[in-house]
């Protein structure tokens, strides 16, 4: 009998403890602002577009000395899938719909670039697609930092982009970009007191991948847009 206590007693916990854990979901969801779940979408098409760039600048696309475009586009599918649901709730967060028109056309002609087997369009569309998410951003969040990285990261990867195709005047011209946005940040006192260590790990980053773009080493500029996408 105290056995079959005991064992109904665990069962009214377990259950009592299902109940509060469902509550506090249920409470963390009502919470959640649309521009919380914004910066979720924001981030997703975000690690979409730098899944795609990534894999193609690290040759993880390449079979048998060409590009497996079949990957590449199963690869695009997810954001395909969701971007109604995206474009959605970014109309609710001041974002014009012209700006989110062109985001859709941007992505269609990344889908059109693919089908057609196209590499320096396939690039070029995944670099003007991400280009559009820190305006996005900028339009709602006071998130200065993320802001500020993420235009960072766009100007890297379009002067990695560049270097791939050898254009080395424009790659230089918009890595010295990236150079002055950096030195923006840096003379932000508040903001170099609160990011004073990631600053300094950009900093190292930067410099090296700038390097590599002045000496024209294309090789070596796929390698170090890598590192420092990886790491920022």
């Amino acid at each position: 009998m105290i056995k079959n206590k005991k064992i109904y007693i665990v069962i009214i916990i377990i259950i009592l403890s299902m109940i509060c854990l469902v509550g506090c979901s249920l409470n963390k969801e009502e919470n959640r602002t649309i521009e919380d779940k914004t910066d979720e979408e924001i981030n997703y098409v975000e690690e979409r577009i730098f899944t795609l760039v990534n894999r193609y600048a690290k040759e993880e696309y390449i079979v048998d000395d060409t590009l497996d475009w079949k990957s590449i586009k199963d690869d695009t599918q997810n954001l395909n899938n969701s971007i109604d649901t995206i474009i959605l709730d970014l109309s609710e967060v001041n974002i014009s719909n012209e700006d989110l028109i062109k985001f859709k056309d941007e992505l269609n002609n990344l889908n059109i670039a693919i089908s057609n087997e196209d590499e320096h369009e396939f690039l070029q569309r995944c670099n003007y697609l991400y280009s559009l998410l820190p305006s996005f951003l900028e339009k709602y969040s006071q998130n200065k930092n993320k802001i500020n990285i993420m235009k960072l990261k766009s100007l890297v990867l379009t002067s990695y982009i560049q270097s791939n195709f050898f254009d080395w005047t424009r790659a230089k011209e918009t890595v010295a970009l990236a150079d002055n946005k950096y030195k923006e940040m840096m003379d932000d006192i508040d903001y170099m007191k609160e990011y004073d260590y990631n600053l300094n790990k950009i900093y190292v980053l930067l410099e090296e991948f700038k390097n590599v773009i002045d000496a024209e080493e294309a090789d070596l500029a796929r390698i170090k847009y890598i590192n420092f996408i990886d790491k920022i």
